[in-house]
């Protein structure tokens, strides 16, 4: 995006001009999909996060430009899951490294709209789990911490009686 471009956001700063064509459209929450992939042309694309509205993905070469439509299949084995999702996509957005694309899903039938509802449901719960468990679960100091203060204790230790046994 080049600060003539018509896509520019106003007010964006000139550091992030550049870096991606389209703007940045998703207003619904994102979730890091994990186990999750887009089957495009029986070709196997990692995705990145995944909303009600879309997904960040790996394209494939053929669909890698703005405005580029697509049918897909959507496959999440997070948490245990198989769901699967035939839907199509548009590419809205090419981010700076031509790879990675913003995809926007068409109007779908309310079960297939379900079925990715469940699929970022899914997706949420982990990332709850996640979050909880690393609360739950104490620091652990790093090893070198460790024997340092294991050392130094032994050290202080070992110097007080050695003053106790001179003073004696």
């Amino acid at each position: 995006m080049s600060v003539a471009d018509p896509d520019a956001r106003p007010g964006e700063p000139a550091f992030l001009q550049g870096i991606a064509s389209g703007p940045e459209r998703r207003m619904q929450d994102r979730y890091i999909a994990q186990r999750t992939a887009i089957y495009v042309e029986r070709q196997r694309c990692q995705v990145h996060d995944i909303s009600s509205g879309g997904v960040r993905m790996v394209a494939p070469p053929e669909i890698r430009h703005l405005g580029a439509e697509f049918p897909g299949l959507l496959h999440s084995k997070a948490g245990g899951a198989d769901l699967r999702v035939v839907l199509r996509g548009r590419v809205v957005r090419v981010e700076a490294d031509g790879q990675t694309v913003g995809v926007q899903f068409a109007p779908m039938a309310p079960s297939h709209q379900e079925a990715v509802n469940a699929i970022i449901h899914m997706l949420e719960r982990l990332e709850i789990e996640a979050a909880f468990e690393q609360a739950r679960t104490p620091k652990k100091s790093p090893p070198l911490l460790r024997a340092a203060v294991a050392t130094a204790v032994f050290g202080a230790t070992f110097g007080i009686a050695a003053l106790y046994l001179t003073i004696r």
